[in-house]
């Protein structure tokens, strides 16, 4: 008795909002053909696509990590040099002292300016070698950000705009 009158109010129900039960099925078939293509189309070549993304930003960051420590390395080896060529210039003035008189005097002069040339030296090489570095890690990371922004702009735009765009900033990489 209880289903039968369930089953009344349900055929009421269905009568009062035009409720069509093949239609509705075919709704939920049809919807979910729409998730399982959306899903295997774009959902998950969108993933893929983002997970390679996020892929070259760690290696770029680790490349620029790695950079940073070379940096840090070769300033380190610079105070080092600075440090030995102090000692040295120490020791020949020391040398130079312990002769003493006008040949002393002598000594200590050119004993300064050998310190001198010597410094001068370490100095120009260090910074020849800082400045080999940062053009090397300039065109690094030049080279990276033209690749990435290459194929950003190869799967979002204009072939000519983005053709342009690399040139452009291939012309401002090379002058900055």
């Amino acid at each position: 008795m209880i289903y039968a009158r369930n089953t009344k109010y349900m055929d009421e129900l269905i009568k009062t909002f035009h409720i069509d039960w093949k239609l509705m099925i075919a709704q939920i078939i049809n919807f979910a053909i729409v998730l399982f293509v959306l899903y295997k189309f774009a959902i998950k070549p969108l993933s893929r696509t983002m997970e390679k993304r996020t892929k070259r930003i760690e290696k770029s960051l680790d490349d620029a990590r790695q950079i940073e420590e070379n940096l840090a390395k070769m300033e380190r080896d610079k105070e080092e040099n600075v440090l030995e060529a102090k000692k040295e210039a120490r020791k020949i003035i020391e040398e130079a002292m312990e002769q003493g008189g006008m040949q002393g005097q002598q000594i200590v002069n050119d004993a300064k300016r050998e310190v001198q040339t010597v410094i001068s030296a370490a100095k120009e090489q260090i910074a020849s070698e800082k400045s080999q570095m940062l053009k090397d890690v300039k065109a690094e990371v030049g080279g990276l950000v033209i690749a990435a922004t290459k194929k950003i702009l190869e799967k979002t735009g204009n072939k000519d705009v983005d053709r342009k765009l690399v040139e452009e900033s291939l012309k401002d990489i090379k002058h900055g």
